[in-house]
């Protein structure tokens, strides 16, 4: 077990509402609408203020202590009779509403899993939706096989649209209907679209089945065979090994346990992590999921708060009523809402601590979500090594690092996000995809330029994930100055007469921008603290953001698609601090054409940001054209964002860490080697 430090007496500004607080939230949220139906989207904790916060953390840390802020809880629903969306902010200390907004107009909340069940199941009994199915060759007999897939409807026009939801159509193999099938090989060729707030069907589209050569003039829609019913042109898929039993699994893998038998080397209070110098809180809600905030690293500040803000994932194949599936997967849904409970032994090995997630549904019911965030050590290699080539005399530490993950499942996908933080004071974000890829039909013996054909008439349409990751930094204090890095040459003159030489060049940012990665001139960012200045260095003290420079989104200028997703267009952002301004794509990216209250409105105020509060954004992804090895379930593509101390301290800080040896480590031979250090 972690070891404990003392019982934590109250609950700590940005702790996720306790149980009790979500309960007094609903409580006083139905008090100031008696007599309606509410469908409750979301009730989260409303960070404080940042200056009250900042106050509050340095008196917690250093100083006398001072009264902490209220308890603020934000709420986003529905008025059902009304008809209207509203956001509430309540005191729960006063019980009193703090603030009330209705929706702007044309916006719409997040999708919830309590709105696309539910009408999943009523789609089966809508006359049109029978018919596209026996048009297909779904017989009687196979209707109890059939899926819907509830879908984010996107957007592609800027006319206000209702608020849709539009249904993906699937099939479970009709030789087992076992509810753990892979639907995604079973594709079926339209998508019915139900109004959500009219709760009813509002059309079936129909799905292009063509291949390449078919749409040569116009998208041509009739280009399957009607002789041959469609279902048997499919075949079973199956992740599930049980579902396969033709296929036997490994035996030649032997049982790997990480074992601590002393324990881990965390302390945890309430969210309070300390670890290796260090020192930082756990936070979670239903948007962002798991967030971090107030790090410290031997008691200097470091990040105020660290996130994934948003992601996008625009799909490629331009052929409607497909051309529309663009999700925002953070924004549309929820983080928080879409975090797996975790499991010994399966998302995370070793001596684990989990947390857990505290969320609201429609009806009001608070569901405590059990390991939503997991948090292990792990040996991850080599930290540094030197060997005295004169004395043959090795020096080597081994680099353990302490992992915070979340593991996400977005209909199809799943997205594990995982903070990891070292002991040489570096903090990386790494990003896994996997799950399966969406899929669509084909018709049988064709190829679509558009995507890759993964099993006998089934496609997988290529598409984007672009994620943003928020930096809110602190790097010795909050006046922080972003700075811009290129490797210039030095211009051949009598001093370089052969053209050797070249250095590092540095401008920073003076006002809200916008810009891209660079590999030619191997750009790098930097966040410096221009107030105080590195004795050894003479440069201000900073941290370098080693960013994944990958292609942004394709979509060209004048589209919806890049219009609802401008976040998505350059790498780095850059703006001032405005508290609850934490959504790169904005607050409302449901069905919105365009994006408002995102990274580019915060650019366009045109602000001062040198030795100022200010923020940094990267976006970064996968450009995805999938592989036949993707499907039925995708082996883990990796993303790896680095925070490391450049100029931060006057030497490497881990060289504290004890050398390794075996009297420590235990490991056991198998071959004749020879030890890294004598015991």
């Amino acid at each position: 077990m972690e070891k404990q430090l003392a019982p934590q007496t109250s609950v700590h500004p940005l702790d996720q509402l306790t149980v009790a607080e979500c309960k007094k939230a609903v409580s006083l949220l139905r008090r100031e609408h008696q007599g309606k139906s509410l469908h409750i989207k979301n009730v989260q904790a409303q960070e404080p203020p940042k200056k009250l916060m900042t106050r509050y953390l340095d008196a917690l840390h250093s100083g006398p202590p001072v009264a902490p802020p209220p308890r603020v809880a934000y709420c986003i629903y529905y008025v059902l009779e009304d008809r209207v969306g509203e956001e509430m902010w309540l005191n729960l200390e006063s019980e009193s509403v703090v603030q009330r907004r209705t929706f702007p107009k044309g916006s719409h909340p997040p999708l919830d899993f309590n709105e696309i069940l539910p009408y999943g199941e009523k789609l089966l009994k809508e006359k049109p939706v029978i018919e596209a199915l026996k048009k297909c060759g779904v017989t009687d007999e196979l209707m109890k096989c059939v899926a819907p897939d509830g879908w984010i409807y996107g957007c592609d026009t800027n006319i206000v649209q209702p608020r849709y939801v539009m249904f993906l159509m699937y099939m479970r193999d009709a030789k087992t209907n076992n509810a753990d099938s892979n639907i995604y090989s079973f594709p079926l060729p339209f998508v019915p679209v139900y109004d959500l707030m009219e709760q009813k069907l509002a059309r079936v589209d129909w799905c292009a089945t063509g291949g390449d050569g078919d749409d040569v003039v116009e998208i041509n829609y009739n280009t399957r065979n009607p002789m041959q019913p469609l279902v048997e042109t499919l075949r079973s898929s199956e992740y599930m090994s049980e579902l396969r039993p033709e296929l036997p699994l490994r035996q030649d893998i032997k049982p790997y346990h990480v074992v601590q038998p002393e324990g881990p080397s965390f302390s945890v209070e309430g969210s309070r992590v300390r670890w290796q110098k260090w020192d930082f809180r756990v936070g979670f809600n239903a948007r962002e999921g798991l967030v971090i905030h107030d790090v410290r690293y031997d008691g200097r500040q470091t990040f105020y708060r660290l996130s994934v803000s948003e992601m996008t994932v625009p799909y490629g194949d331009p052929r409607p009523p497909l051309h529309r599936k663009q999700a925002f997967d953070l924004g549309d849904l929820g983080a928080g809402y879409c975090a797996n409970s975790l499991a010994l032994g399966c998302d995370c090995l070793g001596t684990i601590k989990y947390f857990d997630g505290h969320l609201v549904h429609g009806d009001g019911q608070i569901e405590v979500r059990k390991n939503v965030i997991c948090m292990h050590e792990q040996d991850d290699g080599i930290l540094y090594k030197h060997t005295n080539y004169r004395t043959n005399v090795p020096r080597v530490a081994r680099r353990r690092i302490l992992i915070l993950q979340t593991v996400l499942t977005v209909a199809n996908y799943e997205y594990i996000f995982a903070w990891h933080f070292d002991q040489a004071a570096n903090v990386e974000l790494e990003i896994r995809a996997t799950g399966i890829v969406s899929t669509q039909y084909i018709d049988p013996g064709k190829k679509s330029k558009w995507g890759t054909v993964v099993a006998p008439s089934v496609l997988a349409a290529s598409h984007q994930h672009i994620f943003s990751m928020r930096i809110d930094p602190a790097v010795d204090g909050h006046n922080n100055t972003i700075a811009v890095c290129d490797t210039k040459l030095d211009r051949r003159d009598q001093i370089n007469p052969h053209g050797t030489g070249f250095y590092n060049s540095t401008s920073y940012v003076e006002k809200s921008s916008a810009f891209d990665a660079d590999q030619t001139v191997n750009r790098y960012i930097k966040i410096v603290n221009e107030n105080k200045i590195n004795p050894i260095t003479m440069s201000p003290v900073g941290y370098k953001l080693s960013a994944v420079p990958s292609a942004l989104l394709l979509a060209p200028e004048g589209t919806i698609c890049r219009s609802r997703a401008q976040f998505a267009t350059h790498h780095f952002w850059v703006t001032k601090h405005v508290d609850d301004e934490f959504f790169a794509g904005g607050v409302w990216t449901n069905q919105a054409a365009v994006e408002l209250g995102g990274v580019q409105d915060a650019v366009n105020r045109n602000e001062h940001v040198r030795n100022e509060d200010v923020v940094l954004w990267h976006s970064f992804g996968l450009t995805h054209h999938p592989r036949a090895e993707d499907f039925p379930v995708m082996p883990v593509e990796r993303l790896t964002v680095g925070l490391h101390p450049n100029g931060f301290f006057t030497e490497n800080p881990a060289m504290d860490v004890p050398p390794s040896n075996q009297k420590f480590n235990r490991s056991v031979e198998v071959m004749d080697t020879r030890c890294c250090n004598k015991i």
